[in-house]
């Protein structure tokens, strides 16, 4: 393809939104997947955040799904989970839970929440908050890309990873009492043998990971040995494919619907299923116009590392190197932004419809070989 045509087929998908989220592989048929495995599949608010007006476009003016408008909207296109972003309901009274639990129940939509930072003093109230909504399952994190720009020092990782650790015990012990289980993400912070120390040693029966399919990436770890590592913690899920693009300071990714990035989507699934707890559902986190950029090359990027092992790198760079990625579906998030708003909205929604179909498929794929 030349420059040129190339051009002209990303201009085609951000005037088309429906379109646009469609890759090469064909949208798979969602009302034919039969999943086996019993797994529910669903959503996090996050892969909403423009049509919900939370997060990077809570300023936004113009209509907007609420939380039960998001409920309805996954069940909508496919779902039958959904974990909610806590800002989204931390100020709801209890008339109001109460009325989204009737709602997602009437939709047959399992509910979990994103807690956001577990170092946020007042995080304990997602769990009485939770208790009243029915959740089994409340996630959080830690930080986003932590070293180097924000902890810069062995000595000061070490500290952080000492508070993180006394702090999950904490949040484990608060989240019993309600029959919940707490979950701590891989998030572009911890390496996956960082957070599964800290998980060894906790060793509390509800306390687990939030296991992200793509974050480990962020930390030089192979997301197929992640799973393996970390899948006989993880008691929640994130879903999603990143286009991850070598340069001249490291990576640059891209979140991109399902089968068009670089990870290796199915086979990190099956990994995952042969350790994931019964409970435990598949979300989507399909956020459009995401992109940010890991600089592993710099000297300064592992100042706050200790030592990696070098096989892991390997098998990191032979996971992105392996699989092609569609660069048709590698858009920024200036072109997104400058989306008419309508066109905006099919094309979050579009997007997250394929993840959910795919994910479906994929599961049921999984599901006829066993």
């Amino acid at each position: 393809m030349t420059e040129k045509q190339g051009s002209s087929r990303r201009e085609f998908l951000l005037r088309n939104a429906a379109a646009a989220a469609l890759p090469a592989v064909g949208l798979p048929g969602a009302a034919l997947a039969v999943n086996k495995t019993g797994r529910r599949v669903g959503a996090i608010t996050y892969s909403l955040q423009y049509s919900s007006a939370t997060m990077k476009y809570k300023t936004r003016t113009g209509n907007k799904l609420d939380i039960f408008g998001c409920v309805e909207k996954v069940r909508e296109l496919g779902g039958d989970s959904l974990q909610i972003f806590f800002p989204m309901i931390e100020n709801m009274d209890q008339g109001q839970l109460k009325q989204l639990r009737s709602k997602a129940a009437d939709l047959d939509v399992q509910l979990e929440i994103n807690g956001g930072s577990a170092l946020n003093k007042n995080f304990e109230k997602a769990f009485e908050v939770g208790s009243v909504l029915g959740v089994k399952m409340v996630g959080s994190s830690f930080g986003m890309l932590m070293r180097p720009d924000k902890i810069n020092t062995l000595a000061d990782w070490d500290k952080h990873l000492e508070t993180c650790e006394a702090r999950t015990a904490e949040l484990g012990r608060a989240a019993k009492p309600f029959g919940i289980n707490y979950g701590v993400e891989n998030h572009l912070d911890f390496t996956m043998d960082e957070l599964h120390g800290i998980m060894r040693r906790v060793n509390m029966a509800n306390v687990g990971v939030v296991f992200d399919y793509g974050n480990s990436i962020g930390t030089l770890d192979d997301p197929l040995e992640a799973a393996e590592v970390l899948g006989p913690y993880a008691v929640a899920t994130h879903c999603k494919d990143f286009a991850v693009e070598e340069n001249s300071r490291g990576f640059r990714f891209t979140m991109v619907p399902f089968g068009s990035g670089s990870l290796h989507f199915k086979e990190i699934t099956a990994r995952l299923l042969k350790h994931l707890r019964p409970e435990a559902v598949f979300s989507v986190e399909m956020m459009t116009d995401q992109n940010f950029e890991v600089p592993w090359i710099l000297d300064r990027f592992w100042t706050a590392y200790h030592t990696k092992d070098a096989r892991q790198m390997a098998a990191t760079l032979r996971h992105i190197r392996t699989k092609a990625i569609d660069p048709d579906h590698c858009i920024s998030q200036d072109e997104v932004d400058a989306l008419p708003h309508q066109k905006h909205v099919e094309l979050e929604q579009n997007n997250l419809k394929f993840c959910i179909a795919y994910l479906r498929q994929t599961l049921a794929e999984l599901s006829s070989t066993t």
